[in-house]
């Protein structure tokens, strides 16, 4: 068709054909989907970052309960090396901490399920501080068996004592929820007259 200058000609030749009346809002609608679905996926992917982001903070807070334990474990090792003769043992703690605890005392029954104000009050305090903990880790130590033996050494005898020991530490992390606990078996030998 050629244009022509009646007002009838004029209307089809700009593009207002009834089919371009139908479509107006096509377009709108089409995008308008297209940004619905784009959010959803953004959503779904920051619910997996905020996820990882959790799984990776309470990782970290259970390497730092392990760690604190596992410090306190070797302070109690180290304490023990430190003695010269091997230390008393008590059933229970009047007033903590207390040094060495009898096999099975009466305090010491399933020390996993004590609660964070039990192992204040009875474990001894880590020396050293630890930054971004919520408690400092703390130690028990129990006798579990003594043996003794004699040692020949040069011209007389001397004899001596060797003492297990069970050392018992809780760590805590960053959070107060995040708890460990770790048990070794530790020996030492005294010397002196037994």
């Amino acid at each position: 068709m050629h244009p022509t200058t009646d007002n009838k000609s004029l209307t089809v030749f700009a593009g207002k054909t009834p089919l371009a009346k139908v479509q107006a809002g096509a377009s709108l609608i089409i995008s308008l989907m297209l940004l619905v679905v784009l959010t959803l996926l953004g959503l779904s992917g920051m619910q997996s970052t905020i996820m990882q982001e959790r799984m990776s903070s309470n990782s970290r807070d259970t390497m730092l309960a392990f760690q604190a334990a596992e410090s306190a474990v070797r302070e109690g090792e180290s304490w023990i090396n430190s003695q010269i003769q091997a230390p008393g043992t008590v059933n229970s703690c009047a007033s903590a901490p207390c040094d060495i605890f009898k096999l099975n005392a009466t305090d010491l029954t399933n020390m996993t399920d004590k609660s964070l104000s039990w192992w204040q009050s009875n474990g001894r305090n880590y020396s050293s501080t630890l930054n971004g903990l919520a408690a400092s880790p703390r130690f028990i130590v129990e006798q579990n068996s003594t043996s003794r033996g004699s040692l020949v050494m040069g011209t007389g005898q001397s004899r001596s004592q060797r003492v297990i020991y069970r050392v018992t530490a809780q760590g805590i992390g960053g959070t107060d929820t995040a708890q460990s606990i770790i048990e070794t078996m530790y020996a030492e030998r005294f010397y002196g007259s037994q």
